[in-house]
């Protein structure tokens, strides 16, 4: 029987994330875990601690394995929605690596508009599940947004005409993710993305 797509999507994921847990710090992944796990603190033989000394990771390799163990057996139990909506709490820059689709920096010209309205500026970093646009223009959650911007394929320009909505709204521009994308067409977009 052939994955469904949300089957594919969830392997895409985990394997990116698996790649990044090996490098990550003790510190970082002990706040994955508490991340994906709320009750980590209740769990036998990851908080307790050898009588007359402290108990980390870094002392300790076995405890780091067993928290990489436990990370991995709550990535292979969580649905795709519960497993991105966990990871949307590590909202540190060093943790954008939890993104289903990382984004990237770059400088784009983007043509959009909105409520009748049609504007020019710059995508500041992209990804193939949204953008982050600079602007001064005052716009609402929720609001949609028509979007067209070009990327390039073997240096042939290749233009892009996709849906979204504000998701986020900061002093100097908005992000918008993409509305009604199919899990193929994020994959192209990723993968041209990552050619930028």
């Amino acid at each position: 029987m052939a994955n469904s797509a949300d089957q594919v999507e969830k392997h895409t994921l985990f394997l990116r994330l698996a790649v990044s847990i090996y490098k990550m710090k003790d510190d970082q992944l002990k706040l994955l875990l508490e991340t994906l796990d709320p009750n980590e603190g209740k769990i036998p033989g990851l908080s307790g601690s050898h009588p007359g000394r402290s108990h980390s990771a870094a002392d300790d390799p076995m405890h780091r394995q067993m928290m990489l163990a436990r990370i991995f057996v709550l990535l292979k139990q969580s649905d795709t929605g519960t497993l991105l909506n966990r990871l949307k709490a590590l909202n540190d820059p060093a943790y954008n690596w939890v993104r289903a689709y990382p984004r990237m920096a770059c400088y784009l010209v983007v043509d959009f508009a909105s409520q009748g309205r049609a504007y020019r500026s710059y995508i500041r970093d992209i990804s193939a599940s949204g953008v982050f646009i600079e602007t001064a223009e005052k716009f609402q959650a929720g609001q949609v947004v028509s979007l067209c911007f070009t990327l390039s394929n073997a240096n042939e320009p290749l233009p892009f005409r996709v849906r979204g909505h504000v998701s986020q709204i900061y002093p100097d521009g908005i992000g918008i993710q993409y509305d009604k994308m199919t899990y193929y067409q994020r994959e192209i977009l990723d993968t041209l993305i990552s050619r930028i």
